[in-house]
Parts: structure tokens; C-alpha cells; sequence
């Protein structure tokens, strides 16, 4: 019997099935269902996404506190009463608000998901918006807050977004302290009666076809139609706040971006993001952390939001190297926009995108996840396939040109904390 050579490692083969699996669909009303129902675990998510993120608040915070408020308590059950019947179903709620959507999962067992759709049911339709709770609410968010805002890392990210989009603008605002003295349940209780509108539903779950038929009627109704609000970014200045007992200074540069988009220039910029700073490997970290040792991490990321787009670098380092470190960061996107990357780099980088990209969709739960997102964005499942198949097979020609067309660093603003 022939043994393998444990002194060799076996041949790199690179997995070229880009495909994602695809959701059964249908409608309730004129609310589109996604259905992923081939698989084998007992465990069942459905997701229902809602248009009411921060998007389309009237004022500061009623979003957040609108959407946390609802699984503290039905107009028949306090909040210890809800938190008790989903645990004895072996379910969980998690209601997550956003930039543009606000999400409400539940997890359920697959036998008890109709019992649990009915409870959740009432949550969405019966919220109690009780004002004793929305004040125990409001004193942790503040606790919290007060905490976080000692933190360098935590003001120099909500600096940067303001500096990028503006201090008024859902996506640069960030809520403070002194709003939340007049906030109270009568302009929560509107705003969820007028903006709560179900978008559309994920499910993850081996359900037949009756109970799915069952969860579908269960879902909540929505308000009538409200036109979004408009906001324009207005992009600022660079910003020093200074801390002087702090060891630690936070640095982040940012600028508005383009839109996520099926194209090869959107595609080439996804990999020349991914080569400067969005993996171990990228030429960030390998100058300013490992070269350098400024730092124990740094990264730039595109970040998309539904109605706009901005990127951002940051790092966080002692006091002293802060002004070489910036220098750094702007020298190294400087050289990508101007030199080719080497074919070895090209390589490794398009080797550890595809592979961690294939790695992150796994199981169907992070497949909803990427379905979700392309919906949200107006896209198509062939944008991974495109998008992979670009990565596989671009050259470095096509990223030089992106990188001098949309990397440039005299469009970054800094911000400094510490």
C-alpha cells in the first residue's frame, strides 16, 4: 500500500464554483418571501426586514429605541411574559435597527416555529411601548454610551462617518446624550404606526410546504407606502481631538465612494481595496504593522450603504507615531495607484479573496445573508459569479487604472482621537 508524502504539501487547487445556492420565492401580498429550505438542521431563522433604519426617522434615536422597544412588552404581556414564552418555545428574538433597515429575527425550532410566528405576531402588531421600560432603556443606552465615548477607537469612527456624510445626515449622525431628554413613547408609537413597512422576508428553515404557507399568513401587515426623506452628504474637514492622558491615538481616514454596482470597475476596486488593507496580508498591515510596528492592526473597507457608499482606513497607534503612521498609509496608496501590482501579490491576494469568499458561505445562513444584501442593493446573484470570475482573471493593468481613478488619497479626510 502506497502512503502519501507528509513531507509535501499537496498541489493548490482553486475551487472555481463561484455559485450561490438560490431561495425558493414567493409573496405575501406584495411582500417578497425568500425560502431556503434545503437543510437538514432543526434550527429555523426568519428574517423580516423592515423599512424603518435611520434613514426615515423624524428625530434622533426614535429609530433605535422604536425597534428596541418591541419585544418589551404587548398590550396583553409585559416584557418578562414575551421573554418567557419564546424561551419556552426554544426560540430567540433579535431586533436589530440600522442605517436603512431595521431587522427583526426570530430563531425557532423547526416544530415550534407556528407557536413561536404567533407570539412574534403579537409583538409586531400589539407593541406596548410602555414608558417605564423605555426609561430603563434609555438609562442603560446612556451607561453605555458614556462608556463607549471614553473609548479612541469609538469617537475617531463616529468622527470620521460625521466628517464624511455630515453631522445631520442618518449616515454621519450618531445619538448623544443631551437628545434623548425629550424622547418619549408617543413619537415612538407614530413612528412605528407609520414607517414599519415589511420590505421582505428571509427564511432559513426545513419547513413543508403548510407550515410555510401558515408563517406567510402570520406576518404582520404594513402601513401605507411613505416617501423616504432625501439627504445629501456634506462632507467636512480634518479633525484633531485630543486626549492628553490617552496612550492611545485613533486615526481614521475616509471619503464618500461609489456605489456598489455590476461592473468591472466597481469589481477591480473591491480587489484593490482587498490588497491595501482588507486582509493579513494586504500592504497596510505589511508595512505599519509587521515592517513598521506601529500598529497591531489597521484596514481599509468600502463599506455600502443602500443609498450611499464611503471608504475608510483605520488604525489605532501610540501617541507618538500617529503622524508617521499617516504618512505611511498615504505613501503606500500613492505607490498602488501609480506602480502595477506584482503578478506573485496579485496572485496570492485574488487566491485569499476567492477562497475566503467561498470559506464565508459555507452554510445557508451566511448564503440568506449574502442573498439579503444583494437585494437590498438592487443586484443579482451573477454579481458574485462576475465579481469572482473578475478576481480569477484580471489583470494588474485593470486595477492600476481603477486605483488612479478612485483611490485617491488627496480625497481622504483624517481624524485624529487621543
Amino acid at each position: 500500500m502506497a502512503y502519501p508524502d507528509r513531507t509535501q504539501a499537496p498541489d493548490f487547487q482553486l475551487s472555481t464554483d463561484y455559485s450561490l445556492a438560490q431561495p425558493e420565492q414567493f409573496h405575501s401580498g406584495t411582500v417578497p418571501v425568500f425560502a431556503f429550505r434545503q437543510i437538514s438542521q432543526e434550527a429555523v431563522r426568519i428574517e423580516l426586514l423592515f423599512d424603518a433604519g435611520k434613514w426615515h426617522e423624524p428625530g434622533p434615536g426614535i429609530s433605535h429605541f422604536a425597534s428596541q422597544l418591541l419585544s418589551k412588552g404587548t398590550r396583553h404581556r409585559n416584557a418578562f411574559a414575551v421573554a418567557e414564552g419564546f424561551e419556552s418555545l426554544g426560540a430567540h428574538l433579535e431586533v436589530s435597527p440600522g442605517y436603512d433597515i431595521t431587522t427583526v429575527a426570530l430563531f425557532a425550532l423547526r416544530k415550534n416555529v407556528v407557536e413561536a410566528m404567533k407570539l412574534l405576531g403579537e409583538v409586531l402588531t400589539e407593541p406596548a411601548f410602555d414608558e417605564e421600560e423605555l426609561r430603563i432603556m434609555k438609562e442603560i443606552f446612556l451607561q453605555n454610551l458614556r462608556v463607549q465615548n471614553e473609548k479612541t477607537s469609538v469617537v475617531a469612527s463616529k468622527e470620521i462617518r460625521k466628517a464624511i456624510f455630515g453631522g445631520s445626515h442618518p449616515y454621519g449622525s450618531s445619538l448623544e446624550e443631551h437628545q434623548l431628554t425629550g424622547l418619549g413613547t408617543i413619537a415612538l408609537r407614530d413612528y412605528y404606526q407609520k414607517h414599519f413597512k415589511l420590505r421582505a422576508v428571509f427564511i432559513v428553515g426545513r419547513l413543508d410546504d403548510q407550515v410555510l404557507r401558515e408563517v406567510m399568513h402570520l406576518l404582520p401587515p404594513s402601513p401605507p407606502i411613505v416617501t423616504p426623506a432625501e439627504h445629501i452628504p456634506h462632507p467636512g474637514r480634518s479633525l484633531t481631538l485630543r486626549r492628553e492622558n490617552s496612550v492611545q491615538a485613533s486615526i481614521r481616514l475616509g471619503a464618500l465612494f461609489p456605489q456598489k454596482q455590476h461592473s468591472a470597475e466597481h469589481f477591480a476596486t473591491v480587489l484593490v481595496n482587498h490588497i491595501l488593507g482588507g486582509f493579513f496580508g494586504s500592504r497596510l498591515m505589511k508595512n505599519i504593522r509587521e515592517e513598521k510596528g506601529l500598529t497591531y492592526g489597521i484596514y481599509s473597507s468600502i463599506n455600502h450603504f443602500e443609498r450611499s457608499s464611503c471608504w475608510v482606513i483605520g488604525a489605532e497607534v501610540n501617541q507618538q507615531n500617529a503622524d508617521q503612521a499617516l504618512v505611511e498609509i498615504r505613501k503606500e496608496i500613492e505607490v498602488l495607484r501609480s506602480v502595477a501590482v506584482p503578478v506573485d501579490e496579485l496572485e496570492n491576494a485574488r487566491n485569499y479573496f476567492i477562497g475566503s469568499w467561498q470559506s464565508e458561505n459555507a452554510t445557508l445562513f451566511s448564503v440568506s445573508d449574502k442573498i439579503k444584501g444583494l437585494f437590498l442593493a438592487g443586484l443579482t446573484p451573477a454579481y458574485y459569479t462576475d465579481l469572482l470570475r473578475f478576481v480569477s482573471s484580471c489583470s494588474s493593468a485593470q486595477l492600476l487604472e481603477a486605483a488612479h481613478h478612485h483611490f485617491d488619497p488627496a480625497r481622504l479626510i483624517e481624524v485624529r482621537v487621543g
